[in-house]
Parts: C-alpha cells; structure tokens; sequence
C-alpha cells in the first residue's frame, strides 16, 4: 500500500500567490517545488479506494472557504522546516474531525493548519535571508480537497484523486 495525505486544495488567486512563494523561497534555498496545499490529514497507509468515497462526500458538503494567515514560522523537522501558520477555523477543524474519527484508529495526525513554503534543514540565519523580503497574503482561500500519493521524495508526490467543493 502506498502512504496517501488528505490536502486542502488553494483556489486559482490563492494558488497562484502561494506558487511564487514557494518558488522564490525554492531558489534561494535550493529545495524542490510542490504544489501549496494545507494537510488536513497524513501518513495514511490505505487503500485509495477508502479515502476516494470521504473526499467526495466531504466535497459536496463544503463550500469554498478562507483562512486568516498568521506569520511565517519555522521548526527543526524536514517536513515542516518553513511553513505559513493559518489561523484554525470551524471548517478546518470540521474536516480534520471527520478524518480523525475515520482514521485515529489506524494513524494518528496533529494537525497544527499551515501551508509549507519550503521543506528541508535550515539554519535560522539561511531562513532569515530567504524570507526577509517576503510578501504574505493575508489570507487563503480553499476551494477542494485532493489525495495525494506523497513519501520522501518531494519530488515524487503525485495527485491521484481530486474534488472541487
């Protein structure tokens, strides 16, 4: 079986921002680019065939929805090295509700809402220069939910199945 996240995905403004955002912040530190998503759930080894039903039955009860962005932020983890924070709202925490309840029991999640800019190792002084003239939206707005086959290799992450809210 193969390891799934459940993404938020970004609608085509918001996308479209954070795009050259990681793509500015991925030439200045020399990591790979991928797609601005916000993981509601990770991790997941299952089959695609029980997240595919979820994703579509939560697509067709939500509707499009933003976020209030809070700061840039940082940590010590490869996957979650250089992230924007995204203030936690009722239909964040609904959509992780629902996963964690169908899923808790097979992988446990923490679910902190960010969108990631950059995944890697960094020295505070390397994220210092990559971000100091960075421009953040104020906000993100959130139009679908996607599976994503992800691993290790960032480069290899793929979209395997997508609904529109």
């Amino acid at each position: 079986m193969s390891s799934f996240s459940i993404w938020l995905i970004l609608e085509k403004e918001s996308r479209s921002n954070f795009r050259q955002i990681t793509q500015s912040i991925s030439k200045r530190l020399k990591t790979p680019i991928f797609e601005p998503h916000c993981t509601i759930y990770g991790h997941l080894n299952t089959d695609i065939e029980i997240l595919k039903p979820l994703i579509t039955e939560l697509a067709k009860n939500y509707n499009q929805f933003s976020a209030s962005i809070k700061k840039i932020k940082s940590g010590d983890s490869y996957s979650k090295s250089l992230y924007v924070s995204i203030e936690n709202s009722d239909a964040l925490n609904q959509l992780n509700t629902i996963c964690k309840n169908k899923f808790r029991s097979s992988r446990k999640y923490g679910f902190d809402p960010h969108i990631s800019i950059a995944y890697g190792i960094f020295s505070k002084e390397e994220i210092y220069f990559a971000t100091k003239s960075l421009i953040i939206p104020n906000h993100v707005v959130f139009n679908g939910l996607s599976i994503v086959k992800t691993g290790k290799n960032v480069k290899n992450w793929e979209t395997v199945f997508q609904r529109q809210f």
